[in-house]
């Protein structure tokens, strides 16, 4: 029986977990809103579980002792923590693994933060073991950018100058991977950051550079980052939140880099060279 289950299984870092314990032949279960999501996945045990219902979780969660969860921004994002919470240990999980973020506080200028504060600490104080992922912003986030940089040769961020100490995705799973199937991670809180602390600007030079195109880059605001994501299809709340987060980050207070990545992996997080030099055939 799977002793592990991912749940929130289809999304970005969920993905590359279930990828990675393939790769190593680690047994386990992995969780969406809609089982058919994911079933394209071959070789994949999927379970259907909801958030918002506890008896799917507790369903979804049978037999498992160590759950990784990661939720998209909601705003039943508190609710759907206490629904884990209640469900894990009608289950009889043990051991949380959630996905956070860094710099998460109570008094952040971001709903996202401060409910990650919030939620941090419901599964800190509810009595199970945890293990909380704390990453900065990923590299991969600069593929939402493609269309322009192919289209008009453009970026535009509202974090244009600010300075962030960004993380490959792979990275994060691969801790989330590590605390999932190994010992050694109970009650840890894991700040995870790449090597390096680029800004923007740093960012479009090294694409312009991997790719050998012009690109420029076009610094934007909060509301103008909100009016492309309506435009785009993305709801009201989800928009407001968004760019909101993304204003937070350009106050320029996510530059540390940690050695957390290298503390459990036994190696350096990747690089944003490294990364470009393996995906700079999307950017052409």
């Amino acid at each position: 029986m799977s002793k592990i289950l991912v749940a929130g299984a289809t999304g970005n870092t969920g993905s590359e977990i279930v990828k990675q314990l393939l790769e190593r032949g680690i047994q386990f279960k992995a969780m969406s809103r809609k089982k058919s999501k994911g079933e394209t996945n071959a070789g994949v045990n999927w379970v259907e579980g909801d958030f918002s219902d506890i008896g799917s979780l507790v369903s979804a969660f049978a037999g498992v002792e160590r759950i990784y969860i990661a939720m998209p921004a909601h705003p039943d994002n508190e609710v759907w923590i206490n629904n884990v919470i209640i469900a894990s240990k009608k289950a009889g999980a043990k051991h949380i693994i959630k996905l956070s973020g860094i710099g998460v506080c109570l008094d952040a200028g971001s709903e996202i933060i401060r409910v990650h504060a919030k939620t941090d600490a419901m599964i800190m104080q509810s009595g199970l073991v945890y293990t909380l992922l704390r990453p900065n912003s990923f590299y991969q986030n600069i593929f939402s950018s493609i269309p322009t940089i192919k289209k008009q040769g453009a970026v535009y961020s509202v974090m244009s100058d600010s300075v962030l100490s960004f993380i490959d995705i792979r990275d994060v799973a691969a801790v989330a991977v590590k605390a999932l199937s190994e010992t050694g991670h109970d009650n840890k809180t894991y700040n995870l950051t790449g090597p390096e602390a680029l800004s923007y600007f740093d960012i479009v030079k090294k694409i312009g550079f991997f790719t050998g195109k012009d690109i420029a880059l076009y610094p934007i605001n909060k509301d103008q980052a909100e009016s492309a994501m309506l435009k785009a299809g993305v709801s009201e709340w989800r928009a407001d939140k968004l760019s909101e987060i993304l204003a937070w980050f350009a106050k320029g207070k996510y530059d540390a880099v940690t050695s957390d990545v290298e503390s459990v992996l036994g190696r350096f997080p990747y690089s944003f060279d490294e990364f470009l030099d393996e995906y700079k055939d999307r950017f052409q």
